[in-house]
């Protein structure tokens, strides 16, 4: 099984798991174009579509792919039916067997949307928009301590985890743990290399669970470091870690390339 990144929208990656026998599992398609043009040029077939949660960016796709492709595969995610296309639902728990043979799991990971779900087997990880490389989706719905079980939960899974989150979003993301961290040396090095990758127009993912632990401010709530930057910001102490985090994702929501600088 192999894992190849579509670029897609604005920043946008719709990720394809491809079998040896060239059937390919399609992650948020949020167009259709870019994935017909994969399939056609890698001479590969479509097998199932899985879907972590509703926004457009993530479900555009299926119904105009499905059409185009004239295609009958399952169709996986949080809800029943999206237009006239029928949803096998999943939850927390529900376990896919992939035509290659793969198993993954599904975790209930609310917040960004209350209906959010992650995909996880064979040490792979797709998280939608739960975690990204240095960072975390905002919360769209829900509650912030919904968001924060969340990423904590993913972040425990095992360090050699691949995380294949669905935006490119890391340098954007890495500028602010750069703020707040600026000592860090790890945030310093892993910055240069997605600066350099970029300019080659090249993907920054997949990440590592391991990795985040060292760079991703909303797993490093217990440092030191982030502590003291939260609560500068809030200007007052913070003494749980969800304060911290709840701190840090609000920060986020408005910080600016200017505000790096300061």
């Amino acid at each position: 099984m192999t894992v190849t990144a579509i670029p897609a929208l604005l920043d946008n990656y719709i990720w394809a798991l491809v079998s040896e026998g060239g059937g390919a599992v399609i992650v948020d398609p949020g167009h259709a174009d870019p994935v017909v043009r994969f399939l056609d040029q890698e001479h590969y077939h479509l097998d199932a579509i899985l879907l972590t949660h509703h926004h457009p960016d993530h479900i555009g796709g299926v119904e105009p792919l499905l059409g185009y492709l004239n295609a009958r595969v399952p169709v996986y995610g949080p809800f029943t039916a999206l237009g006239q296309v029928a949803i096998e639902p999943v939850h927390e728990g529900s376990r896919i067997v992939l035509p290659s043979g793969m198993t993954l799991t599904v975790m209930a990971v609310p917040g960004h949307t209350t209906d959010h779900v992650a995909y996880h087997g064979g040490g792979l990880l797709f998280p939608g928009d739960t975690l990204f490389s240095a960072g975390c989706g905002r919360q769209f719905e829900g509650r912030m301590e919904d968001l924060f079980e969340s990423v904590q939960r993913l972040g425990a899974l095992e360090p050699s985890t691949r995380a294949y989150p669905a935006h490119e979003y890391t340098l954007a993301n890495l500028a602010f743990a750069s703020s707040l961290e600026p000592d860090n040396h790890l945030i310093a090095q892993y910055r240069g290399q997605a600066q350099k990758q970029r300019m080659q127009n090249r993907a920054t993912l997949p990440t590592t669970i391991g990795l985040e632990h060292d760079i991703n401010p909303f797993l490093r709530t217990a440092s030191a470091g982030i502590r003291t930057a939260a609560e500068r910001h809030a200007g007052r102490p913070l003494r749980q870690p969800f304060e911290i985090f709840r701190e840090l994702r609000l920060w986020k929501d408005h910080f600016t390339a200017q505000e790096e600088s300061r």
